[in-house]
């Protein structure tokens, strides 16, 4: 039998279990965490949705279901239980996420910042002790020259009109007497007519006022989330107009929670402090900030581009060529804009931590292998550690970057295979390519994209370091498995888990000195000779070495 055919006798029985160990003990006896969003209310309490319905699964089956084979959601645990007639409930939403679920509209020039700038605007009313209800007439006449100036809005007052009501839907805002509403034939506002005729008051929910009011550090946290998301190069005067500027001069980003360095044992653990999702690589937490994720078990090739800080991330997607869609189109708009986002990384047998914001400078599309082993195309992007959201603070050369990067995508995938990078080359090669002319084609490649790059009139660090993977290809086509070094002692004849000889492919020169990302500067080390050449006693005199012989091993392959 299926594990969604639980039935009403068998969650009835994990019920009583549950009351008889007490709410922790129960998850600890099966591994389950406490609910973050969906609660099965019976007789009055409340129970986390996932851990009754997996230990439901024992009392019908005999086997009760680990965390990991079912999930908390509307796909299993949530439509299960209420398939046997069982309420399943969420709890009310914060006022923290409710901020952060507020998504703009996006049209050609930008997204439609009407109903961000008007929650800025109430926030600080409130700082500034204003009365919670205001007349629709004061809200238009205080509030629309702000959405010209910062929100790009041609008609002040139908550009107020849409805010004062939307933000109802967003569950953040009060219209008194809307009954009394005159709306549009399609019903989604009130005509301006009769807002100007009735002026009804609106304003925040009483309980979210009384919270600014009682709670500083929760307006400065919303406020600072709105102006990271939409305002994160903060205009001179925004903090001034809005009323925010002793709640947040100076400190803006000291606000924001998660801070940096914060560790949590898992994605639970993020998500029961801060919330948003819990498994894609990609999302924003309950603030609406974008994070990413980097496991160093996980099943994408993340790592730190060589000679810098910088981050190569591989986007989201398991299987397939990956695309523009969900977490990867946020990250693309993110790149446009220039805007910040969290970087988390989880260290093998680590912890999770909030490790730095970051900004994208560069996106790549290069080959790689997908969750069903088959080669496909992936979005790499290239992050830049900032120490703070706030764009003053970035290094020069981040800034540079930043300013040079038009949101392009650079596709790599014309200038190599994947086979190039991830064949034994002691197999025979399945395309009917001899390894002369796959040399010849690799480092032809390799060639034209390091004069490109010498053409940049002022290339930015991501141009300097993101390595050409037709270099590297060219190179492991040249080495035929081997160490490359004249004097090496004894290639290691244990391989990589791949099944690939353990090399790693070096400039002679390196990229920090000059040296070019071409193969005739390259060459295929294993780790003994490529630790002599970087630490030992001889290594200038080895380094001559290595580049007479890049060099002599280039001009035979070619010849």
């Amino acid at each position: 039998m299926a594990p969604s055919e639980i039935t009403r006798a068998g969650i009835l029985q994990a019920i009583a279990e549950h009351d008889q160990l007490g709410p922790e003990a129960f998850r600890d006896a099966y591994g389950f965490h406490a609910a973050a969003i969906y609660f099965l209310q019976y007789e009055g309490k409340l129970y986390d949705s996932k851990a009754i319905a997996g230990v439901a699964h024992r009392y019908d089956f005999g086997r009760a279901l680990k965390p990991s084979q079912l999930s908390g959601g509307l796909k299993h645990a949530v439509a299960w239980l209420r398939r046997e007639g069982f309420t399943v409930v969420e709890p009310p939403k914060s006022f923290h996420r409710r901020v952060g679920d507020v998504r703009p509209a996006r049209r050609a020039t930008g997204p439609a910042l009407h109903r961000p700038i008007l929650l800025l605007w109430a926030i600080g009313q409130a700082m500034a002790g204003a009365p919670r209800l205001q007349p629709w007439s004061f809200t238009r006449d205080a509030f629309a020259p702000l959405l010209v100036k910062y929100g790009q809005a041609e008609d002040e007052a139908e550009g107020a009109r849409y805010p004062f009501w939307a933000l109802v839907r967003d569950d953040l805002w009060i219209v008194e007497t809307a009954d009394d509403l005159t709306l549009t034939s399609r019903g989604r506002r009130p005509t301006l007519e009769s807002l100007n005729a009735v002026d009804p008051s609106g304003g925040l929910r009483e309980d979210d006022y009384n919270l600014i009011r009682s709670q500083p550090e929760v307006a400065a946290s919303a406020a600072a989330g709105l102006i990271i998301r939409y305002f994160h190069l903060l205009p001179a005067g925004l903090l001034e107009d809005f009323g925010l500027h002793d709640l947040l001069a100076g400190r803006w980003p000291d606000a924001l929670r998660p801070l940096l360095g914060e560790t949590f044992t898992d994605r639970d653990a993020i998500g029961r402090v801060h919330g948003g999702q819990k498994r894609a690589g990609i999302g924003c937490l309950a603030d609406g900030i974008l994070s990413v994720f980097s496991d160093d078990k996980g099943p994408y090739a993340d790592g730190r581009i060589p000679d810098t800080t910088w981050i190569a991330y591989v986007s989201d997607g398991l299987s397939g060529d990956q695309k523009l869609t969900d977490g990867n189109e946020l990250m693309a708009e993110h790149q446009v804009a220039g805007r910040p986002l969290r970087y988390w990384h989880k260290p093998f047998q680590g912890q999770w931590s909030f490790e730095t914001w970051a900004v994208i400078v560069q996106r790549r599309l290069r080959w790689g292998t997908g969750d069903d082993k088959q080669p496909r195309r992936e979005f790499l992007w290239v992050l830049a550690p900032i120490p703070s959201p706030e764009r003053d603070t970035w290094p020069p050369e981040v800034r540079e970057a930043v300013d040079a990067d038009a949101g392009e995508l650079h596709d790599d995938t014309g200038n190599y295979r994947l086979s190039d990078l991830t064949t034994d080359r002691d197999e025979p090669s399945d395309t009917g390519e001899s390894d002369t002319e796959a040399y010849k084609r690799l480092a032809q490649k390799a060639e034209a994209n390091a004069e490109r790059r010498g053409q940049l009139k002022k290339p930015t660090l991501a141009d300097k370091y993101v390595r050409d993977p037709s270099a590297r290809g060219a190179v492991l086509t040249r080495c035929q498995n081997r160490c490359e070094s004249p004097q090496c002692a004894g290639h290691p004849s244990e391989r990589t888990k791949a099944g690939l000889p353990i090399l790693q492919v070096d400039h002679v020169k390196d990229l920090a000195k000059g040296g070019p990302d071409v193969p005739s500067n390259m060459i295929a080390l294993c780790p003994n000779c490529h630790a002599l050449k970087t630490y030992g006693e001889n290594r200038e005199k080895l380094g001559r070495l290595l580049a007479a012989t890049a060099r002599r091993l280039h001009e035979e392959k070619l010849a």
